[in-house]
């Protein structure tokens, strides 16, 4: 590519509608760079002081920096109309004209985009590192935002599990958001995978930018899971763009007494997403056989003791506290976990073997 097409990227003035329209007009991005004025961004749509504000800025864009720059970071610009341009992403509603990848885009055939609360629960995490621990271990990619919780909790595991991860990012792919992240995207980096965003270059992480960011994970990922988070939150955001995407959307039920994290329920609720309880579900959904599905499941020693009390009828919760000398909250993580691991399940108040 030449200086041109790495200046329109770093100018990241146009959505795809404007994109096409600029290409349409000139010809190619050279002329458009060479002829574009504020005159036609007034045409455009856009408003005449944030038109001479952007043609401002545009004159201040240094070409021999931005590729030292890129250089030194291992940054990538992949447009929309390269061969190597994501295909999935390409064919989404309003795509990026231009994204900037930093390390190695892994391959996005089997991809799934994990997302959910910052907030995230014990609970949360116990789904998240066993429904992406399976899903790795069976040739996913996986793709978040590299947020707090759920995001962090997906890309570590998924590193943990030897397997490539994709952090797209609110923010230029230069600024790592969060900071106390930094270490987890150079992992990232290091173990194969990338950091993507269509913002340029020393962009700051900004609020409204991580509604749109939310479609690029999706847009990227064949299928989303949504562990927790609440009903306004930015992972029913993805949600509803990966249905806007016509990509395949899970949902992992969550704890009826929890409303501020009823959102899951709330899309399996609508139909807008499927239950999923383990990641074998998902690869059924999808027509996949299991790589794991022969390895038998390891049970600690209260898990053991637990299977061994609910074998015969079942037991509640209260039953289980008044004939072990476990308190409610150390049961309920080991009841967690059986149900995760497809070995037990809650049925009319009592636990029982499934």
């Amino acid at each position: 590519m030449d200086e041109t097409f790495f200046l329109w990227a770093q100018w990241g003035i146009l959505d795809h509608g404007q994109y096409q329209i600029v290409k349409k007009w000139f010809g190619d991005l050279k002329v458009a760079w060479e002829k574009i004025d504020v005159t036609f961004l007034l045409q455009l749509g856009f408003q005449r002081e944030k038109a001479e504000r952007v043609f401002s800025y545009r004159r201040t864009i240094d070409f021999e920096t931005l590729v030292r720059q890129m250089g030194e970071l291992g940054i990538r610009i992949l447009c929309v109309d390269d061969a190597d341009y994501p295909s999935r992403l390409r064919e989404i509603p309003n795509p990026p004209p231009f994204i900037f990848v930093r390390g190695v885009l892994p391959l996005l055939h089997k991809s799934i985009g994990v997302v959910g609360t910052r907030g995230m629960t014990d609970y949360g995490r116990m789904a998240t590192e066993k429904m992406v621990g399976d899903l790795v271990r069976n040739g996913f990619t996986i793709v978040s935002g590299l947020a707090l919780g759920v995001d962090a909790c997906a890309h570590g595991t998924t590193l943990k599990n030897g397997g490539p991860t994709v952090a797209v990012l609110g923010c230029g792919v230069d600024i790592i958001y969060p900071a106390e992240h930094s270490n987890l995207a150079e992992r990232i980096l290091q173990n194969g995978g990338a950091i993507v965003s269509e913002h340029p270059l020393g962009t700051p992480a900004l609020r409204h930018h991580f509604p749109l960011r939310n479609r690029i994970i999706s847009g990227l990922s064949r299928g989303v899971l949504i562990v927790e988070g609440g009903v306004k939150s930015g992972a029913l955001i993805t949600a509803r763009y990966a249905l806007e995407q016509g990509r395949e959307v899970f949902a992992v039920p969550n704890d009826i007494t929890k409303r501020d994290l009823s959102g899951t329920n709330h899309l399996i609720r609508r139909g807008e997403a499927k239950l999923v309880e383990k990641a074998q579900d998902i690869l059924d959904e999808f027509g996949m056989e299991n790589a794991n599905r022969e390895l038998p499941l390891s049970y600690s020693s209260l898990e053991t003791e637990i299977l061994g009390l609910i074998a015969n009828q079942g037991k509640s919760i209260d039953e289980l506290t008044l004939e072990t000398p476990y308190n409610v909250a150390k049961l309920s993580e080991a009841l967690i976990g059986l149900q995760l691991k497809g070995t037990a399940r809650e049925i009319g108040g009592k636990w029982v073997i499934i």
